[in-house]
């Protein structure tokens, strides 16, 4: 019998959002803090992470928030922490890490992609985000965020040597951890399942907030409303917990282990704490 998995979310980023652009269909006008993560995900014997984090060069980062301050000026990111620094605070090196699951295949979340960071891993990634891409090119955010220079140049070394899966899914990546595309937010949007020690914890990217999963409330700026929506039922109906990949309270639900990373993290007042550190 296989090993349960243990996540830690290592908080990379934060950036305001206004709330009509977190909840479909709310004439809201104040602005909550969305928080980036790289996840820890291990058996013991396996090591990966779901998401990188925010691009690792100056420029790439600069342009990314620039596009994000075009909606409000204060749409800029706080906090931030890159790919190195995350792999510090979960106490893993890069060379070690088997495999990275990427729940978007924007910048945001795939900015730490660079070879002489994971020199090792196998990469998921969704096949409909990479198409749309390649064939539907999207007017928000342009394509020019979906992947960074080196990132790419990196994704046909990855194809070459056979370490790149791309899936619209569900794929088993290895017992009890399956991930898959979802939509909702963009085509590309993925979710990831985990077979956890007290059940199945589901990861979505096209849900915002606790309040998304709960209310079952697609984000509000959700390319395809109706996918967003049903991706939240499903995953309600299938898992045992769904955890809204941007909610401040993740870091504590999902701690690094204690003496891992001194520093602090957010966190959302009563949050409830579950057993599934490394």
């Amino acid at each position: 019998m296989t090993s349960p998995w243990r996540l830690a979310a290592a908080p990379v980023a934060r950036m305001p959002i206004v709330g009509s652009a977190a909840f479909f269909g709310r004439n809201d006008h104040d602005f909550y803090d969305l928080w980036f993560y790289v996840w820890l995900v291990t058996d013991g014997e396996r090591t990966g992470l779901i998401d990188t984090g925010l691009p690792i060069g100056d420029a790439d980062r600069a342009a990314l928030e620039t596009a994000n301050q075009a909606l409000d000026p204060r749409c800029a990111f706080h906090d931030v922490r890159l790919l190195p620094e995350a792999l510090d605070a979960l106490g893993v090196r890069g060379e070690d890490v088997d495999f990275v699951l990427l729940t978007q295949t924007i910048t945001y979340h795939t900015g730490g992609l660079l070879p002489n960071l994971l020199p090792r891993a196998t990469i998921y990634a969704s096949y409909a985000g990479v198409r749309e891409m390649l064939c539907a090119p999207p007017g928000h955010p342009p394509t020019e965020f979906y992947f960074t220079s080196g990132t790419w140049s990196l994704l046909r070394d990855l194809a070459v040597a056979g370490r790149l899966v791309l899936t619209d899914g569900p794929v088993t990546v290895a017992p009890g951890l399956e991930f898959e595309t979802t939509g909702g937010h963009h085509p590309g949007s993925a979710g990831v399942r985990v077979r956890c020690a007290d059940g199945v914890v589901g990861l979505l990217e096209t849900a915002f907030f606790d309040r998304n999963i709960a209310e079952e409330l697609p984000i509000g700026i959700a390319e395809d409303a109706a996918a967003c929506r049903r991706a939240i039922k499903q995953y309600r109906r299938v898992c045992d917990e769904v955890v809204a990949l941007h909610d401040p309270g993740n870091a504590a639900r999902f701690p690094i282990e204690p003496g891992r990373d001194s520093r602090s993290h957010p966190s959302t007042q009563g949050g409830q704490r579950h057993d599934r550190h490394p």
